[in-house]
């Protein structure tokens, strides 16, 4: 018995700072993914309101939401309608007024908000407009046990590291990548996923936003690092099916978890 899963990578140019509209192209892109049998739905970051927060500026606050907002509810409605696993990129926020995140939503096939990821790892200017996630951890699901990542947070290896020691299979990799860094980014995901014996989920945005260029490749990364499927740097939908049993078996013939040796790894968490 296998653990197949079809995913879905909804590679979209959203409108900057436009939620209904964004929202729209969400639902459809939803819709259209579960016609064609996927069991996750998988948005880049920030994909309801758009990316640069330079551009945004002020509006960040505004357009922040929290779990109990329509926009969320309608979202955990599709996700139940459809049956379906969604993952979309929002600013959040939580307890502190005027404290915004950059995060991912993780909306389960019930109908239902699973969790909220804030990237915990921000590039160059957010930190003037975005608090750092405060943990970096995994969903259990029926299946098996995803890792989420945003962005600059695929860059750090200890991120997915974490995630793949508490047990994540899939790695889903959210981003805004840009096309100054366009070589890192497949070597990025495959780098993750041969660390970690898992698969890799990379979904990026496409389109420009004031000086942001986007990419958009995403692509599908098996554990040995092989790439299953990828895209160019058009709108669309990239359908990939994994099966979770290789990442067991993977983990079984190579020894990058089981033969690692935390009693000389002291320095990585020491501040420098």
């Amino acid at each position: 018995m296998t653990r197949e899963l079809t995913l879905a990578l909804a590679q979209v140019e959203p409108q900057l700072g436009a939620i209904t509209a964004n929202l729209d192209l969400v639902m459809r892109v939803t819709a259209e993914a579960a016609g064609k049998n996927a069991d996750w739905v998988i948005f880049p970051e920030l994909c309801l309101t758009g990316c640069n927060p330079e551009l945004l500026g002020d509006r960040l606050i505004e357009l922040a939401l929290g779990a109990d907002d329509e926009p969320m509810q309608q979202l955990a409605r599709a996700a139940g309608q459809h049956g379906v696993y969604l993952v979309v990129g929002f600013i959040e926020k939580r307890a502190i007024p005027g404290v915004v995140y950059n995060s991912l939503a993780i909306f389960g096939p019930q109908g239902s908000l699973l969790r909220t990821y804030a990237k915990s790892h921000l590039f160059m200017n957010e930190t003037l407009h975005f608090r750092r996630g405060p943990e970096v951890d995994t969903v259990r699901v029926d299946h098996g046990v995803i890792g989420p990542m945003i962005c600059m947070d695929i860059g750090y290896p200890e991120v997915a590291r974490i995630l793949s020691l508490r047990g994540a299979e899939l790695l889903l990799a959210s981003a805004g990548w840009i096309v100054e860094d366009e070589d890192l980014w497949e070597l990025s995901l495959r780098a993750r996923a041969l660390d970690n014996l898992a698969f890799v989920a990379g979904v990026n945005l496409v389109g420009v936003e004031g000086n942001m260029h986007f990419i958009g490749q995403s692509m599908v990364v098996d554990p040995r690092g092989r790439v299953l499927a990828k895209m160019g740097g058009e709108e669309g939908l990239l359908i990939a099916t994994v099966d979770l049993d290789q990442v067991a078996l993977a983990r079984r013939r190579a020894l990058h978890l089981t033969g690692r040796r935390p009693e000389l790894y002291g320095p990585l968490t020491e501040m420098t």
